[in-house]
């Protein structure tokens, strides 16, 4: 139950955020910019194509000047964390949005999660931990041993709503 409230500690501490759209951004906030994608072989009829880039903003004067991080991973032990400073004039953004901090998803995922972990405990403690039938007719079950019955498994399923 303690690591139960340590995850919803840990993410109560690090919350959930929304992305609000801004005319300027303080240095040091994280933004979201959607910028256009163009090549040659853009349909002039379609829809223009966007990429979001997510960074701390160093400068936000007549052009935004943001830090990003890029990962990519090659194979499964290598990976290459880019740093890189990305300079944007105002006709090179579509829209600028800042992460602000959402107190509101935060406590409603930490309720979910500790609703969640009261409703696996109970269906976890209402089960009864099996009946006294034998295993496989060879006597009673083991003492300190698992015993996995019928009641133990459809309380969890019904705890999680799948079956009833």
């Amino acid at each position: 139950m303690t690591g139960v409230l340590a995850l919803s500690a840990s993410l109560a501490a690090a919350g959930c955020h929304t992305y609000v759209p801004v005319t300027s951004a303080e240095p040091g906030s994280t933004v979201r910019v959607r910028v256009p994608v163009t090549s040659a072989l853009d349909n002039g009829n379609a829809a223009p194509q966007t990429a979001a880039i997510e960074g701390d903003v160093i400068e936000f004067a007549d052009t935004l000047v943001l830090a990003v991080i890029d990962r990519q991973e090659y194979g499964a032990y290598r990976e290459v964390v880019l740093y890189d400073t990305l300079r944007l004039a105002p006709d090179q953004r579509l829209s600028v949005e800042q992460a602000e901090f959402s107190t509101g998803r935060t406590v409603l995922l930490s309720a979910a999660i500790a609703v969640g972990a009261g409703a696996l405990a109970l269906a976890a403690f209402n089960s009864g931990g099996g009946d006294d039938t034998p295993i496989d007719g060879g006597g009673p079950p083991p003492q300190g041993g698992i015993v996995i019955s019928n009641s133990l498994v459809s309380g969890l399923l019904g705890a999680l709503g799948i079956a009833r």
